[in-house]
């Protein structure tokens, strides 16, 4: 199917120049005398006239199109000093900076940064930092009344603890994240803590996985509907008491900065709150979203090869992680850990470590796609939430192809 071409308007504006330059230089040179100073200043004059000719074009353009020539000229500059900006796996914006944290000049009511565990709520908790300039907390951390945070993250009811001096809070932001992804997350952070590992640097094995998913699916998934429907049903988002995030809108380039600036606005309402200029809000995501996206949890096999400094203060742990999930570790990283030569130990034929993939069984993955058809409807009919609904549809759409992939998988 033929589209039609999309003209850039940068494109056009240097056209304009382009011709504008032509046009001078013809009309001049119809009239240049042969040699002399006449003609040194004939060319002085075609000089002039094509520059007030570029600058007058460019002046008289609308604003977004200044905007995208400037724009373009910032990604050459980006790409030119790329070898410079990509010690994190990304090329960073080079415009703006993370402010420093500082405290509130006077006492302020944080907003809840509520979250079932495991869809990202750490990410978030950085932006609510670098968007304001002002530190947040945990409901472990902190209290509702001590005045210096600006967000407060909270599990609760997912998880029973509730945000301590919180009688003036009243203002909250719901962050979602598809159960189909929620749940291994959550089963990584497990996986972490039973095994004495920082959390959000390792991916639970596969075999982890399936145990703790068959064990606890069904309970996670009522705690998954239940922290939705608390948070949506005790504050109101057309009062301005909640707003509705996902975390599949905060990661990509296409939906991430939008979602940002969406935020940004909610907590800018917060009295003796502000936030950073609107034009920022981009730069802003980029360094705290992919920091965290490049910085986060690696594969079992490249934490153990990489983090030598916790394998030596930790070698029994890491030994027997290399007996219980072998189908994930090369045998590189076990003969460095092991220190054996024999070319017929269990662990040195061993393939790459496999990139781990967490799947649900088809009967999990048809009672997680009744209890997001029903709280879609519920919300379709209020007519009041296009922001979750639309959420809670694409999950279906997600959820639906992944029951049907599943299926297919089975009978073969």
């Amino acid at each position: 199917e033929s589209r039609p071409m999309k003209i850039s308007h940068t494109a056009v504006f240097h056209n304009r120049i382009r011709r504008a330059m032509r046009d001078t230089r013809t009309n001049l040179e119809s009239t240049m005398v042969p040699n002399g100073s006449a003609r040194r200043m004939s060319a002085a004059l075609l000089v002039a006239c094509t520059t007030y000719l570029a600058v007058d074009t460019f002046f008289s353009l609308p604003s977004y199109v200044m905007e995208e020539s400037s724009r373009g000229l910032r990604q050459d500059s980006r790409r030119n000093s790329e070898t410079e900006q990509t010690s994190r796996g990304l090329v960073a914006f080079l415009y703006c900076t993370v402010e420093d944290l500082h405290e509130p000049e006077e006492p302020i009511v944080p907003v809840y940064s509520a979250a079932y565990p495991g869809s990202g709520s750490q990410m978030t908790h950085y932006l609510y930092e670098a968007l304001t300039g002002l530190p947040a907390s945990t409901d472990w951390g902190a209290r509702g009344d001590d005045g210096i945070y600006v967000a407060l993250k909270t599990h609760y009811p997912a998880r029973k603890h509730y945000v301590e001096g919180a009688d003036k809070m009243d203002r909250a932001i719901l962050q979602l994240r598809n159960p189909l992804h929620a749940l291994p997350s959550h089963a990584s952070f497990i996986f972490e803590m039973k095994n004495g590992i920082p959390d959000h640097t390792v991916y639970a094995p596969a075999k982890f996985w399936t145990e703790w998913r068959d064990e606890n699916f069904d309970a996670e998934m009522e705690s998954w509907v239940d922290h939705l429907e608390y948070w949506v049903e005790n504050y109101d988002g057309e009062k301005g008491e909640r707003i509705v995030i996902s975390y599949e809108d905060l990661i990509p380039k296409e939906t991430g900065p939008k979602t940002t600036a969406y935020i940004s606005h909610f907590l800018a309402q917060s009295e003796g709150v502000t936030t950073i200029f609107h034009e920022k809000i981009p730069c802003v995501w980029d360094k705290v979203v992919n920091y965290e996206k490049y910085n986060g949890r690696r594969f079992l096999n490249e934490f153990l090869d990489k983090n030598e400094e916790w394998v030596k203060r930790n070698v029994g742990k890491a030994k027997l992680m290399i007996e219980k999930y072998p189908e994930e570790i090369d045998s590189h990283v076990a003969r460095k850990l092991f220190n054996f030569d024999d070319p017929f130990h269990p662990h040195a034929s061993r393939r790459q470590g496999a990139r781990v993939e967490y799947t649900f069984t088809e009967e999990q993955l048809e009672t997680m796609l009744n209890k997001l058809i029903v709280l879609q409807d519920r919300y379709l009919s209020r007519g009041t939430e296009e922001r979750l609904e639309g959420i809670l549809s694409r999950y279906v759409a997600e959820v639906k192809e992944a029951k049907e992939e599943a299926a297919g998988s089975e009978e073969k």
